[in-house]
């Protein structure tokens, strides 16, 4: 049975945790004791062991919903917490959002400072850029495939209304597994009907 790290917050101290993943077979120690060094306690530290091109990891998926604004999630390295640089964007952008501090201690990052800011920032911008990107792309291929007389292609997961619902969820602070949850759809396909929001 997996223990649930706790999440020990007070109105005066946000909770802080740490996130490690290692593939199967390796130690988490090393970064382990980094995390510790950085303030985080022994037991408030997440352990993943799963492989890197993997798009699920459990405690990850289990550690980011609880998070709330003003809670600090560190790792040694982003790749630690993101499988992609797309995920990096799209994930990153929605923890910025929400108010939770992101540090990533080897690399030397940390969303409250200003530099951290700026790199964050940028990252909505990408966030959105991909979006168009998404949408543009699938918009052409209708467009090719009408073109060729063909009408199919997958249809739709969310219907207008939905996808407009699925952006209020998201806007108004819904973890992104809740409203996949929701309406019964994977995370990522969410993903491509939501825009985050732009940097203020």
């Amino acid at each position: 049975m997996t223990t649930v790290p706790s999440l020990r917050r007070t109105p005066s101290a946000p909770a802080v945790v740490g996130y490690v993943r290692t593939a199967a077979g390796q130690s988490p120690v090393p970064q382990i004791n980094t995390l510790m060094q950085a303030g985080v306690a022994e037991e408030s530290i997440y352990i993943e062991h799963t492989n890197g091109h993997k798009t699920t990891w459990p405690e990850r998926d289990l550690l980011l919903p609880r998070l709330r604004s003003g809670d600090t999630v560190t790792v040694t390295r982003l790749d630690r917490l993101f499988y992609s640089v797309q995920n990096l964007i799209i994930v990153g952008t929605d923890l910025r959002n929400r108010g939770i501090r992101l540090q990533a201690v080897e690399q030397n990052i940390d969303s409250n400072t200003l530099e951290g800011r700026d790199f964050f920032g940028m990252m909505s911008v990408f966030a959105t850029l991909h979006h168009e990107f998404v949408r543009a792309a699938t918009n052409d291929g209708l467009a090719a495939a009408r073109a060729r007389g063909k009408t199919g292609g997958r249809p739709p997961r969310l219907t207008p209304e939905q996808a407009e619902q699925a952006q209020q969820l998201y806007d108004s602070g819904t973890p992104v597994p809740k409203i996949a949850q929701t309406f019964k759809i994977g995370r990522s396909t969410i993903y491509g009907y939501i825009t985050p929001r732009a940097t203020e």
